[in-house]
């Protein structure tokens, strides 16, 4: 499997500040899903800003969604903002995978204990919402290291918990959009 990457942060000079609205916003959109030489691909991802605003209604206009897969961390002001996500992913007849919680624990360095930083506000949320926790991923130093470093903590620790953390999930996602190919054999 190739990896592929693009984002309008190489398009635009690192001191830019990029403020679209409207037909901007679908112009960009159009350039970075219709004008990049994509190739096959089971799985695109596209991350998203928080919110509601032309950026989610331009992809869901222009492109077949299978699925939303919402991220938040868990505290009350992020979840009203995912809380609208997910009203407007429902309303918009995209099927919500499931919530991902990030930065909601740490992993203790000496013992590997997971400590929950904010009680049960995911959980709740979820229930609420009726929509299923797929995956807690922790505040950890290695995910941000990996990352900056261009080698993400599946390729560079493939045999760590934070790495299961992501292969799970992506196991999740490829179950939810059942597609059957392993993902062992495309890393």
């Amino acid at each position: 499997m190739q990896d592929q990457l693009m984002s309008m942060g190489y398009l635009v000079s690192q001191e830019s500040a990029v403020m679209w609205r409207g037909l901007m916003v679908m112009q960009a959109i159009n350039k970075l899903m219709f004008e990049v030489d994509w190739g096959p691909t089971d799985v695109l991802v596209v991350d998203t800003p928080p919110g509601t605003g032309d950026t989610h209604l331009s992809l869901v206009q222009n492109l077949v969604v299978s699925g939303a897969l919402v991220v938040t961390t868990p505290q009350q002001m992020a979840l009203q903002v995912t809380r609208r996500g997910v009203a407007m992913f429902r309303k918009l007849e995209v099927p919500i995978i499931g919530v991902v919680q990030n930065m909601g624990s740490v992993i203790c360095s000496n013992c590997s204990h997971r400590n929950e930083l904010f009680g049960p506000a995911i959980k709740t949320f979820a229930q609420e919402l009726d929509i299923e926790v797929v995956q807690d991923i922790p505040l950890h130093p290695e995910i941000s290291n990996c990352g900056d470093k261009g080698k993400p903590v599946v390729v560079s620790h493939p045999s760590s918990p934070l790495a299961s953390s992501y292969m799970d999930l992506a196991h999740r996602v490829r179950t939810f959009l059942k597609l059957e190919s392993s993902l062992e054999e495309k890393i």
